[in-house]
């Protein structure tokens, strides 16, 4: 059975009163003999504590390994700590919480910024169930498309997008998503009229009449206004405004000079794209898998539903995540990961949750050579 803590404080105190105790000694791989390798010797055996945020897809390969076996094959037994959100998960780092984490950009920023992580790579573009949404009759459908310098599929043009109420979350991706749409017309944020709300919220209240956009993320709301296209159109997301936002690989700065849990990740991520290739090729099992693993984390998905979440971003090969720490960005000194992350990184200093100092502190905290190192063991 799978040790599994689903962690919800909201709150630094509370978070590492929650894990001090579970998780005292973690971040120190244990090795030991099971079995016998070449020439007689022990084949090693290594723990690691893997973090991530409950029913996520960038979690979803580690479920699958998880239940497939396929970490224990390998002479790996991880332990999974399960968390709300990305700047809850991070802050268990100043206890030494896990080991490696799947994370989300603001986990990314949280968990650098805040308690020196290191990102090691991405596994997965994290903008595919962001989209903005109008009503049928809106003058930003009217307008039709052809007239963002950004993409020519998205909707309207700057007169019809002037001064309409946006029901979006404040300070998340949603915004940045929003911002870059607005760009693409010549528009700021100051052009329309922004009104704070949860997903969950701006959800419920565009269907009983508020606003005149609402911006939408995650498989529940997004999903449900996709069906309902007799009544609204997507008229911009993630994707479109080519968001570059991603899920990454962060790893806990003291876990990662252990010798033992170096060589633990390297285990990890050799299963973590193993399965991918296996989910390529197993798409509806993949998404029976989707939807146990929502189910044990308490947000249920029906199968069509999963069907679609799983399809919304797409998971990077091996090659593809070293490829993107290590090209150049164009016009730019940063490699291609680097300047996507800084990109939004730049958006939260401009909306306050982060400041100018950041941006230099953001700087060498990537690192691509556990990824080659894995790479060289194929």
């Amino acid at each position: 059975m799978k040790l599994k803590k689903l962690m919800k404080a909201a709150a630094l105190g509370l978070s590492v009163t929650l894990l001090a105790g579970a998780l005292a000694g973690c971040g120190k791989s244990g090795k030991g003999g099971s079995g016998s390798g070449e020439g007689g010797s022990e084949a090693a055996q290594y723990e690691l504590n893997v973090s991530g945020i409950g029913g996520s897809l960038n979690f979803l390969p580690v479920y699958i390994a998880q239940e497939k076996g396929l970490f224990e094959e390998a002479g790996l037994t991880i332990e999974e700590t399960l968390f709300t959100n990305g700047p809850v998960q991070m802050e268990s780092l100043s206890s030494d919480g896990w080991d490696i984490g799947c994370t989300g950009v603001g986990g990314v920023f949280a968990g650098v910024l805040g308690y020196d992580a290191k990102v090691v790579g991405a596994s997965n573009t994290d903008d595919g169930t962001q989209y903005v949404f109008a009503r049928n009759d809106s003058e930003i459908v009217a307008a039709g498309t052809g007239n963002n310098s950004i993409n020519d599929e998205i909707y309207g043009d700057a007169d019809s997008w002037r001064g309409k109420s946006i029901l979006c979350n404040t300070g998340s991706v949603t915004q940045y998503v929003l911002i870059k749409m607005l760009e693409g017309f010549g528009l700021t944020q100051d052009d329309v009229t922004f009104v704070a709300m949860d997903p969950a919220t701006a959800y419920s209240a565009f269907l009983a009449g508020e606003g005149d956009v609402c911006v939408l993320t995650g498989s529940g709301g997004t999903f449900k206004m996709l069906e309902q296209d007799d009544k609204y159109t997507a008229v911009a997301s993630g994707p479109l405004v080519d968001s570059g936002l991603m899920c990454n690989f962060v790893v806990n700065k003291n876990s990662y000079e252990d010798e033992d849990t170096y060589e633990a990740m390297k285990i990890f991520l050799e299963v973590y794209f193993e399965t991918l290739e296996w989910m390529r090729n197993n798409e509806e099992e993949v998404v029976d898998y989707c939807v146990d693993m929502n189910d044990e984390n308490g947000s249920s998905l029906d199968p069509e539903t999963a069907r679609q979440y799983v399809k919304a971003d797409t998971y990077y090969t091996l090659d593809e995540a070293i490829a993107m720490m290590e090209d150049t960005a164009d016009g730019s000194e940063l490699t291609v990961m680097e300047q996507n992350l800084v990109n939004v990184l730049e958006f939260f200093v401009s909306v306050g949750n982060y400041t100018k100092d950041d941006l230099g502190k953001f700087e060498g905290h990537t690192d691509v050579q556990l990824l080659k190192d894995v790479q060289s063991a194929e």
